[in-house]
């Protein structure tokens, strides 16, 4: 299944015409709603900050939330007037069409494998440190599930500097 697949798809879903600025998905939302993008642009927002941008119609938000039963861990946001289809009962999605399962099995495979590689380039570039940056690499292994050391997480700084 390709984007344009999950496009003609949601075109069977409601379509919501989304201002620019607004919300589509907020952080902590448990609506398992998903979305898929047909025209404009949307920014996933963590923390403030921008961390995807998704301008490919076809493309879905809030899979992460439906599929681990959990709230959104970011904000949504429409950049420009963006169109969505929203899909309301979409875990039937993977019953109807269970090629739409495995789409989406396929997209966050090949964001892990980014990820994972980012991380693992990490683990390397602060390997052996020995100043705080040197935690990196304990820190990456806790996330990769594997075994971290007791640290001492400690400043470097003198306790009662002013700086």
């Amino acid at each position: 299944m390709e984007q344009t697949d999950v496009l003609e798809l949601a075109t069977l879903h409601p379509v919501i015409v989304v201002p620019d600025g607004a919300t589509v998905i907020a952080d902590g939302d448990t609506d398992p709603a998903l979305f898929v993008l047909a025209s404009g642009s949307l920014e996933v927002r963590a923390g403030g900050r921008v961390i995807a941008l998704v301008t490919e119609p076809g493309s879905v938000v809030g899979k992460i939330g439906l599929l681990l039963g959990t709230p959104a861990s970011a904000d949504v946001v429409a950049v420009g007037e963006t169109t969505v289809h929203r899909i309301d009962d979409a875990a039937s999605l993977f019953v109807d069409h269970p090629e739409f399962g495995r789409h989406l099995a396929v997209v966050l495979a090949r964001r892990l494998r980014r990820v994972t590689t980012f991380l693992g380039d990490l683990d390397r570039q602060f390997a052996g440190r020995r100043d705080t940056l040197g935690l990196v690499p304990e820190v990456l292994t806790g996330l990769l599930g594997g075994q971290v050391a007791a640290v001492d997480s400690g400043s470097e700084r003198e306790p009662d500097s002013p700086y």
